[in-house]
């Protein structure tokens, strides 16, 4: 893991493949979870101040098409540098497995027993900061929501916020990408929620003001935030655990007159950014684990208490009834759309300036145009695949004909997709890009239909193949062959009458089944290949819109 760390901060171009096969199961997960590896998504660039997206690591989680259509929930731990993070998650992780192997055995869930060994993500106790970028476990773990629909869990690691080697504008980029990309974002911090802490809140508050002006249509920018308050000192006042970390927030969150307008504007506005706020009072972990480096994650050597909240907090918020998909811009994001989010949000934030609010609700706006093109450019070849699904050449007159049709059907559906800021020129230029993709689809089914082209006698059997006249003149032939045969018999030539007999009706028939039935296997056969096609055409169109 160590080797693999320096070799993603030496070279950003390396490759890796994804953790699943091609016939994955749960399974799989639960047998191979030891050889699953932490991912680095988000890599230090060679000078150190900006930030890369490893994209070929992000397609190695999310890219498999097992998974590329299911709807994805990130849960991302942020704050200060060794203030165990990574630790944290490694609960999450052992949940996460117990939990699948509950529900996949219909077994009662046990997961924090003594001899339990919490591992993953990797971390150590002392001084220096061990996480750089932004991790990402190594594949999603499947679990069945409440409502019975599969859900792909993701965990993020991230930075260490405001060390002595990162500059606040880095702080700012890893706090915020994991804050946006994710639908669970832990805002780790220690002892108590510090005025600071609340600060670097700002950006999101701000970016709030703004799309609720644009963007309002979408409900709340951001989903969910939980205040991870680790080490609490003051049981007496606000208990440990759920509800008197509620009322501990509502404590923080108070305002009053004697505040500068900055702090009150943030804590007024907070609420109305995200859908939900929570807060968690968590004890100290025991000595065993803060002051020993010899900790190796052994549940036995934790503090009761700590254990106790810990179970209970990590059950409150990963449970099936708990777990939310991520929302963009209204919708239910899958793993597929989330690898054009995460480029998408990691390019507005790749520069030496800090972001600012109307940077993320531009991306947001180019976001919704790409799902707005593919999802036109879908409804084109699913028109246009339905009126070429035949294994008989259209004429070429027909097929322009279909391809004006199912491209003003596109359009149309471009067009009530909603939009953020779209001006006419804009919009014009949009459409501009994607009637180019829709050309070079319809260049396609032009050579595709031109394949279908078979000379003379071939060409009109096959063109009548799924109509039910070949039926009746292949059944006529085959009874003026019954009826030669019988004139066969008669004259005297048994043997050759008996041997014509099956072999005229066997083989007319075959030719009539053939012909008639392949256009149905062809369409099995090549659904599959409409998928791959498409997902790598998305891959292709994505740099284009």
């Amino acid at each position: 893991l160590l080797q693999s760390r320096v070799v993603a901060r030496m070279s950003f171009e390396f490759d890796l493949t994804a953790p699943f096969q091609p016939e994955f199961t749960t399974k799989d997960q639960i047998t191979n979870r030891h050889k699953i590896r932490p991912v680095q998504i988000l890599v230090p660039s060679a000078s150190g101040d900006r930030f890369r997206l490893n994209e070929n690591g992000l397609r190695s989680v999310l890219g498999h098409s097992s998974i590329q259509n299911r709807k994805i929930v990130i849960v991302s731990v942020a704050g200060a540098f060794r203030k165990g993070k990574s630790f944290l998650l490694n609960f999450f992780l052992e949940y996460l497995y117990a939990l699948q192997k509950s529900q996949q055995n219909g077994t009662p869930l046990d997961w924090l027993g003594e001899e339990t060994q919490v591992h993953g993500f990797h971390w150590r106790s002392g001084a220096k900061r061990d996480t750089i970028g932004i991790w990402m476990w190594g594949e999603p773990i499947m679990i069945e929501s409440a409502s019975g629909e599969n859900l792909a869990v993701v965990l993020l690691d991230t930075q260490g916020a405001f060390d002595n080697q990162s500059t606040y504008q880095q702080c700012t980029t890893i706090f915020a990408l994991s804050t946006i990309l994710s639908s669970l974002q832990i805002y780790n911090v220690v002892d108590a929620i510090q005025e600071d802490s609340l600060q670097n809140l700002s950006l999101f508050v701000e970016y709030g003001r703004l799309a609720m002006q644009h963007a309002r249509q979408f409900g709340t920018p951001f989903q969910s935030l939980c205040f991870c308050v680790r080490d609490y000192k003051a049981p007496d006042d606000f208990y440990f655990g759920e509800e008197g970390g509620s009322q501990y927030l509502d404590h923080v969150l108070q305002t009053s007159d004697e505040q500068p307008a900055e702090l009150r504007a943030t804590r007024d506005q907070l609420s109305s950014c995200f859908d939900k706020l929570l807060c968690y009072l968590l004890p100290h972990p025991g000595h065993r684990v803060a002051e020993r480096g010899s900790f190796r994650g052994h549940v036995k050597d934790l503090r009761p208490l700590f254990k106790d909240h810990m179970a209970k907090m990590v059950e409150s918020l990963l449970s099936p009834e708990a777990l939310r998909p991520k929302i963009v811009n209204g919708k239910p994001a899958t793993c597929k759309r989330m690898i054009q989010y995460f480029k998408e949000y990691a390019a507005t934030f790749d520069s030496s300036s800090m972001p600012l609010p109307m940077n993320i609700l531009q991306a947001n706006a180019r976001l919704l145009n790409y799902e707005a093109t593919q999802d036109a450019k879908n409804i084109y070849c699913r028109l246009m695949d339905r009126s070429t699904s035949g294994h008989s050449m259209l004429p070429e007159k027909k097929l322009l004909e279909e391809h004006i049709r199912c491209g003003i059907a596109a359009v149309n559906t471009y067009d009530k997709h909603p939009k953020i800021i779209a001006d006419a020129g804009d919009r014009k230029e949009n459409h501009e890009k994607l009637q180019e993709l829709i050309n070079d689809e319809y260049e396609r089914y032009k050579r595709v239909n031109s394949a279908k082209k078979v000379p003379g006698c071939v060409h009109t059997l096959t063109a009548c193949g799924d109509s039910v006249l070949l039926g009746l003149g292949l059944g006529t032939a085959a009874s003026s062959a019954v009826v030669g045969t019988v004139f066969a018999l008669a004259a005297g030539m048994g043997s050759a009458g008996i041997v014509a007999i099956p072999i005229s009706l066997v083989t007319l028939t075959g030719i009539w089944l053939y012909v008639y039935t392949k256009p149905f296997f062809t369409r099995c056969m090549s659904r599959r290949e409409r998928e791959d096609r498409l997902l790598e055409s998305d891959r292709k169109d994505t740099d284009r819109i």
